[in-house]
């Protein structure tokens, strides 16, 4: 059985494993959509600003295929196996996963299941999906067995039924690692970063400024450029 305390170092050691080994000298290029990122799994933002991902063969699998449903059943393991450089065995679990890249695609981790990321620059917005269900009312355990002077207290169960996707949009922000609402609040919150927009955005009056925050959006991107490694 694994010691789950044991396994804080090791990860920590892969981690910085990991970091030194990008390149100090690595030309950057402006991002453009289009841009592929290398497969593999990513922990971290970081990670994938390096384009430096933990490579689908260091993952332990009996499956040969790395496609979107190889990357999907990691997340339903108890500890995803991984080899480093010297081929000793380290793990980490689902949890720790920030996304992945298939056929140069970003997939971001959300609510336990992956989304694709379809990149836009420092500031991305993108929709993730997930299913709820409705709770239903309680009912009690059969208690007709019990003797009739037993006083029973009902164990209650919940029930659930009637599954539904419902769709959440965010605002991912390169610069800082975070992941917000997409709301108008939180777009202006980061535009503290350039005062020459945010006075711009914040004289608009509410409604304009929800019905024009892909534009401001777009505008930071243009005026705060992302830099890549050339692939």
């Amino acid at each position: 059985m694994l010691q789950k305390t044991s396994l804080i170092p090791v990860i920590l050691l892969f981690v910085a494993l990991l970091g030194a080994q990008s390149p100090s000298d690595t030309t950057l290029i402006r991002f453009r959509p289009g841009y592929e990122f290398r497969d593999g799994i990513y922990l971290n933002p970081d990670m994938v600003k390096a384009n430096r991902p933990i490579p689908p063969a260091r993952i332990v699998s009996e499956r040969d295929d790395f496609d979107n449903q190889f990357y999907n059943e990691l997340l339903k393991s108890e500890f995803i196996m991984l080899n480093n450089d010297q081929g000793v065995r380290e793990y980490i679990r689902p949890g720790q996963l920030w996304g992945y890249a298939h056929k140069g695609v970003l997939y971001i981790q959300i609510a336990n299941s992956f989304q694709r990321l379809m990149l836009e620059g420092n500031l991305s917005r993108f929709t993730a999906s997930a299913t709820t269900y409705e709770k239903r009312d309680r009912y009690p355990q059969d208690s007709s067995f019990y003797p009739p002077n037993y006083h029973y207290r009902y164990r209650m169960r919940p029930s659930y039924a009637n599954p539904t996707r419902n769709r959440t949009v965010y605002l991912l922000d390169l610069e800082t690692n975070t992941l917000n609402n997409y709301t108008p609040d939180d777009l202006e919150k980061i535009l503290i970063r350039d005062p020459e927009l945010l006075m711009e955005y914040s004289a608009l009056k509410r409604s304009q400024r929800k019905k024009r925050q892909l534009e401001f959006i777009r505008r930071y991107n243009e005026r705060h450029p992302l830099y890549l490694p050339l692939r």
